[in-house]
């Protein structure tokens, strides 16, 4: 199993950054390839040889550190987080304690360990008395929060695994840069430029550094991405950082990548088991075929748009009817869309409109390409 502990910067305490990496993982990229360079003191790698790497790596067995860095330019999530509370008193009374707004503000540390095949874990710790924990073993997994002292054990049979060889719904398949970038890397096609520029050593491995690039994208919020590909040994095509930036921005809006040192090698049995601590509240769902991958009875939702203008809609609603108080409002804007009036949460890289009839439309693209979407299906 792996299991991967976040430790929260003194900033704000915020939980796993599944739900951020899962509307990241909305920009999928395989590229109309150009250009190549030679970085100094490793070999000279074309985009395309840098690409056959990746997808020949082995999966990868390490242990180590992840930085999980946000900076996408948006104030509001502090008088959020003032709505929320410290001890959570802002969440609805559900299951977990987790809410995905708070990815999109503060910055963690995350340690990994990976055994190349069947499991992981990932561990975030908030500080002595909270912990969020998810171990994964083949076609089950467990998610741990000690704010709650509650354990989700997530069950799937083999018509709801992938076929990424993690053995993962999708809904797990974008926790390291390895993950990451396969989805960031799957099928933009002609719409995308990808070219190899100067290395440089990310947790003290040599890296190839490729860069993906928007050839035509109005009306995407990305300017580029920047893998950092190991460049030699076992390391050899395995992502090590992936950098997302935003349409005029120096520094990545979301960056997640190793720091530290990697050990290479097969981590400690010890970190791939989870046993529910005494007392704990264990609840049990179920991810079967016919679900794609999602919890039974979970949201659905529906993509339009193609390549980097890509918009994911679904119906959100609970969030909806929140949009009046002081939670949601903190938070976000009101603004007309077809007639009624919407609420838009905005930043340099994200925006999610919310439509009074409880439709939700989100993606990394302007508020005006999500106004679109929304107008053309009311």
């Amino acid at each position: 199993m792996v299991h991967v502990r976040y430790l929260r910067s003194k900033r704000t305490p915020y939980a796993a950054p599944v739900a951020v990496l899962a509307v990241v993982g909305l920009v999928a990229l395989v590229p109309a390839l150009s250009g190549a360079s030679s970085p100094a003191g490793l070999p000279a790698q074309s985009p395309e040889q840098l690409l056959a790497d990746i997808v020949a790596a082995e999966p990868p067995q390490l242990s180590g550190t992840l930085q999980w860095t946000v900076n996408l330019g948006f104030s509001g999530l502090s008088a959020l987080e003032q709505e929320t509370g410290q001890g959570g008193s802002g969440h609805s009374g559900g299951e977990e304690n987790f809410d995905p707004l708070t990815l999109l503000a503060d910055d963690y540390q995350v340690n990994v360990w990976l055994d190349g095949t069947t499991a992981e874990h990932l561990a975030l710790v908030d500080g002595p008395a909270e912990e969020v924990d998810l171990v994964r073993n083949r076609d089950q997994a467990w998610l741990w929060d000690s704010s709650t002292q509650t354990v989700t054990h997530f069950i799937w049979g083999d018509r709801a695994q992938t076929s990424t060889g993690s053995g993962l719904p999708p809904i797990w398949v974008r926790s390291t840069p390895e993950q990451l970038a396969a989805g960031l890397l799957s099928d933009l096609g002609a719409t995308t430029a990808v070219t190899v520029s100067a290395p440089l050593y990310v947790a003290g491995e040599p890296t190839y550094q490729l860069l993906v690039t928007p050839k035509a994208a109005s009306g995407s919020t990305v300017d580029h991405i920047e893998i950092d590909v190991g460049a030699t040994g076992s390391l050899l095509g395995v992502p090590l950082q992936v950098a997302v930036y935003a349409t005029g921005q120096s520094s990545p809006a979301i960056e997640l990548g190793f720091t530290g040192v990697v050990h290479v090698g097969p981590p400690p049995a010890s970190e791939l088991t989870f046993t529910p601590p005494p007392g704990a509240k264990v609840i049990t769902r179920t991810l079967g075929a016919g679900h794609g991958g999602r919890v039974a009875g979970g949201p659905g939702g529906t993509t339009t748009g193609t390549g980097w203008t890509t918009v994911l809609s679904g119906s959100a609603p609970g969030l909806v009817s929140s949009a009046g108080n002081g939670l949601v409002s903190a938070a976000t804007t009101v603004v007309q869309v077809a007639g009624q009036h919407a609420r838009l949460f905005s930043t340099v890289l994200l925006n999610i409109l919310l439509m009074p009839d409880g439709r939700f439309y989100a993606g990394l693209v302007t508020p005006s390409v999500l106004e679109a979407a929304a107008s053309a299906s009311s």
